[in-house]
């Protein structure tokens, strides 16, 4: 009987800790789980597709290829993304504030995507004073 004792204590005592450790996670800690994950899957492997749409209330869209035809793109480590051309090479400074926020060459914009769940497209969407940038990131 004794012995049965000690072994729910140790059982409760274990649950105790664990529940204790699980509620001194913040909210931030479990945002940057996420949001490391999400840079993972954006910095692996290359983008071969991006364009680019900026269109003002009322007009019409402008497009702008970053990424061409035989080009890719990739996020790297240093807060770059490197687009590759056939010998030369364009850079734009991101940075993926959280898993549905990104900087992305100075303006702040939007993740429409889930980007842990979704690895092939990833879409940015900007609205500011009656501007919309939207940015699709896709790959093959």
């Amino acid at each position: 009987m004794e012995v049965l004792s000690k072994n729910k204590l140790w059982t409760l005592l274990i649950a105790a800790i664990f529940s204790l450790s699980m509620l001194s996670c913040s909210e931030d800690t479990v945002d940057n789980i996420g949001r490391d994950t999400a840079l993972n899957i954006i910095r692996a492997n290359k983008w071969f597709d991006v364009v680019k749409t900026t269109t003002v209330s009322g007009g019409t869209p402008e497009t702008t290829v970053l990424v061409a035809e035989g080009e890719t793109l990739e996020f790297k480590s240093d807060n770059f993304a490197y687009v590759f051309t056939g010998g030369q090479t364009v850079s734009y400074p991101y940075l993926l504030e959280t898993n549905k926020r990104m900087v992305f060459d100075g303006k702040t914009y939007e993740v429409q995507e889930s980007i842990i769940q979704t690895v092939t497209r990833l879409t940015l969407v900007n609205n500011e004073a009656g501007v919309t940038t939207t940015i699709v990131f896709r790959r093959r």
